[in-house]
This record gives structure tokens, sequence and C-alpha cells, in this order.
């Protein structure tokens, strides 16, 4: 009971830490947790499929902060507010609008080859986010803050492709261990440690579903592993059977050389 009254104002107040524990090193890598959490592990094929840049996102943002220059934005805003309508402002759609095909453009002579159309998507993700963060009021205020969106996605081209290039080694890794890799809210998250990390978020009050591990690893000490916790269902190992048989070999020994001395023993009487 008093493990119990302990745990309850402890996980109450989980939530108002998140924003400040995602900061702090843990298990779980660089991911923010203080939004609603839906946690679950991907295994195999459907795992190594989501294991694209479009899922670095989150574990990549803000890693990469080198400014645009002023020439940029100038050029780019010139031709922006020429074009703008007052009344169909979206600053994220519009940074999009400026970010998009130049980024995949340099990504084609930067990287011939990559998946140029989801990485610049994904980069030009990140960085609009961060600019849009206070929507403009005006077309030069959204034109100027889409551009340099935009602009900062391309400078910082280089360093987001070493970032989506480091978690896709570690994503691929553990799609091809049984213990499969974790994705929070569809973003990949760059655990150093799977177990220990479904073990902090336990902490902080967040479940991880496991399901698709499917299966049981049933021993002498119990069941260990993930999918239906109803009962073991895999088949006891033959070493099993076979110290179980030989367990009822040497019982049923035992009791018939009772009996056999009893009956010496009344017999001699």
């Amino acid at each position: 009971m008093k493990l119990t009254s302990l745990l309850v104002p402890v996980l109450a107040v989980a939530p108002s830490f998140f924003a400040a524990s995602s900061a702090l090193a843990t298990p779980c890598g660089k991911f923010d947790f203080s939004a609603g959490i839906d946690c679950r592990i991907e295994v195999e094929g459907g795992c190594k499929a989501n294991c694209t840049p479009l899922k670095f996102e989150a574990g990549c943002s803000g890693g990469c902060t080198a400014a645009s220059s002023q020439t940029c934005v100038n050029d780019c805003g010139t031709q922006c507010v020429a074009q703008c309508d007052p009344a169909h402002l979206d600053c994220f759609a519009g940074c999009h609008a400026e970010c998009d095909q130049p980024t995949t453009n340099e990504c084609n002579t930067k990287q011939p080859g990559a998946d140029c159309v989801n990485i610049a998507k994904a980069q030009c993700d990140m960085h609009c986010k961060d600019s849009c963060q206070v929507p403009p009021s005006t077309c030069q205020e959204h034109c100027t803050t889409c551009c340099t969106g935009g602009c900062t996605t391309q400078v910082n081209f280089d360093c987001d492709y070493q970032c989506f290039a480091k978690l896709q080694g570690g994503c691929d890794v553990q799609c091809q261990d049984p213990k499969g890799a974790l994705f929070c809210n569809g973003q990949y998250v760059n655990a150093t440690d799977v177990e220990q990390c479904i073990a902090y978020l336990a902490t902080q009050g967040i479940k991880v579903d496991v399901s698709a591990r499917g299966t049981l690893d049933c021993g002498l000490t119990g069941c260990k592993g993930s999918g239906s916790a109803a009962g073991c269902t895999a088949a006891p190992s033959s070493d099993r059977s076979l110290g179980a048989t030989a367990l009822g070999l040497s019982v049923m020994g035992l009791l018939v050389g009772l009996v056999a001395e009893r009956r010496r023993r009344r017999a001699s009487r």
C-alpha cells in the first residue's frame, strides 16, 4: 500500500516534466515525449519499410542550425511578394513551396541516386516548422519567413543528410534484431538500448505496444518476451520433457522400493 501511494503522485506529475526530461540524456536518445505519445515496436519487413527520412524528423530536428544568408532571403522574397495572396497565407505550405524543389535539386546534385524527394520534404518539414512558429500576418512577413525556412534548409542540407544517414543505419540494425525498433507517433526513436528505453518510458507513465514481436519464450522460470500474455503457447523443449520423465521414473522407483521393503519386514515377523 505504501508503494502504491508513492507511485500515484509521481505518475500524476509526470507530464509536467516531460519537456524538461526530453532535453536530458536518456536511453531513448533525443526525442520529445511532451506531446501525446503512441509508442510501438516494429519488427522485420514492416519495420524496415519505416526506416525512411520522413520518420527521422523528430530525431534530427533542431540538430543543424546554420543560418541562411540575407541574399538568399531577399531574392526569394521579391518573387514571393509579387505572387502573394493575403487571403491565403499559410506559412508552412508557403515555406514548402519555396523549399521543396530547390532542396530536391541540391540533393540530386550532391547525393545522386538517393531518395531526394522524401529527403527534401523531411528536411523542409523540420526547418519550416522552426521558421513558422509565429504565423506571419502580412505578405512581406509571410514571404520573408517562408524564404528563410527554405534557405535555412539548403544551407543545412549536408548536416541534415548526415543525421538522416546515422538514424537510417541504427534503424536498419534494430529492425534486424528480434527486439525490433521503437517508433513513437510514427517517428523513429534512436534509442541506444530499446529494452532500457521501454523501461525508462514505463517510469514516465508511457506504455509501449510490443505485440509486433508476437512470440513468447517459455522456460523453467516462466515466459519472457511479448505477444499474448494469456499463457505459454510455445512447445516445451526436449530437454525439459526428458527431465520431467526422468524425475517421474525416479519417484516411481522409490515408491516400488518402499513397498518391497515393507513386505520383506512383514514376512520376517
